[in-house]
């Protein structure tokens, strides 16, 4: 991957929800949101090797917001899922058990326009929103 930046994060249930709740549609309308003003109302994930994602991800009061499209290269479940975006980044989320715990690891492209900054920022909020939906489970 070019220029990658990478997220981790900790979070306290086993590996087996972790991943369920990652690649579940109505899971990721709840925690895959960078900010408390944005939503994600939309979310279409064929997860498989070839499959199609995407997730609409809007800001709640204005609407204005954009699709994260792609397709899913590589996966191999409870391990990690590569992915490639319609715009050619490839994005990786690697899972590993740590006991009852799981440490998730995104490694990704970042984009040409948007600061790197507030790409690692987004970033790290939508992984800290992951957690804290799980450890509220």
């Amino acid at each position: 991957m070019k220029n990658e930046l990478i997220s981790t994060i900790k979070v306290d249930k086993p590996i087996q929800d972790v991943c369920q709740h990652w690649i579940n549609p109505e899971s990721i309308k709840v925690w895959n949101v960078p900010f408390d003003t944005w939503h994600c109302p939309m979310v279409e994930n064929d997860v498989k090797n070839g499959g199609a994602f995407n997730f609409r991800m809007e800001n709640a009061s204005t609407k204005e917001g954009f699709n994260y499209t792609g397709v899913y290269e590589h996966i191999i479940p409870f391990e990690s899922i590569v992915s490639k975006g319609d715009d050619g980044r490839k994005n990786k989320v690697a899972f590993q058990a740590l006991g009852n715990a799981t440490i998730i690891c995104e490694t990704f492209e970042p984009d040409t326009e948007t600061a790197i900054e507030m790409q690692q920022k987004f970033t790290d909020a939508i992984l800290l929103n992951f957690k804290k939906f799980m450890e509220r489970l």
